[in-house]
């Protein structure tokens, strides 16, 4: 239950109070629960189930950037799950909601949102097939650190994109401060599964 509130204080630290406001932390829950930080694939008919509940919510409220930054990172998660043709067709709506939400607000998610935009510019490929750019994903990684240095999740993203580029001594420090940033002594079954990846290409620096 601790380590429940602590992600929502983290993902939802600056929510403003706005009308609609419990349709997002609903449809957050819910995807929290049933695939984030998950070690088992979801089958793709829920995981359509999500994309479509995410991409009505953004619609519906489209000047709340928490929904369509949530819409985005649901988005991406789908995008790495199927297909390459389907795959970078939903990345480039995942993108245009992220972007979307945060021209709405820049710190949305506290800095997540730039992180996972990050993360699509650097698995998707680049042109002529799709958008995906290395100069882009740096500059959000920047942004999300910019936002917060400390963020857990923006770190893990950060250390993963590093990873994968052979910058290892920048990887090392964007995993050793998502490691920082764990509460001592709290449940954290949410995140074995990132961690335990991260920890795998820790190993592997040395």
């Amino acid at each position: 239950m601790i380590f429940r509130v602590f992600l929502l204080l983290c993902l939802f630290g600056h929510f403003e109070a706005q009308a609609n406001t419990n349709s997002v932390l609903t449809l957050y829950n819910d995807w929290q629960n049933s695939s984030l930080f998950s070690t088992q694939d979801l089958p793709k008919k829920q995981l359509q189930h999500f994309v479509k509940r995410a991409q009505q919510l953004c619609k519906e409220q489209a000047d709340n950037a928490n929904a369509c930054a949530l819409s985005g990172m649901i988005q991406s998660f789908y995008a790495s799950q199927v297909s390459d043709l389907e795959g970078l067709k939903v990345a480039k709506r995942a993108r245009d909601d992220l972007q979307h939400a945060l021209g709405l607000d820049p710190q949305v998610f506290n800095g997540d949102a730039y992180a996972e935009l990050a993360l699509l510019y650097h698995k998707t490929p680049g042109w002529p097939f799709s958008f995906g750019s290395q100069v882009m994903a740096e500059r959000l990684l920047n942004k999300a650190l910019e936002v917060d240095p400390h963020g857990l999740m923006s770190n893990l993203r950060c250390g993963e994109i590093w990873f994968d580029q052979k910058h290892y001594v920048q990887a090392q420090k964007c995993f050793q401060a998502a490691f920082a940033a764990l509460p001592e002594g709290v449940q954290q079954s949410r995140l074995d599964f990132q961690l335990l990846q991260a920890r795998q290409m820790l190993a592997k620096m040395h």
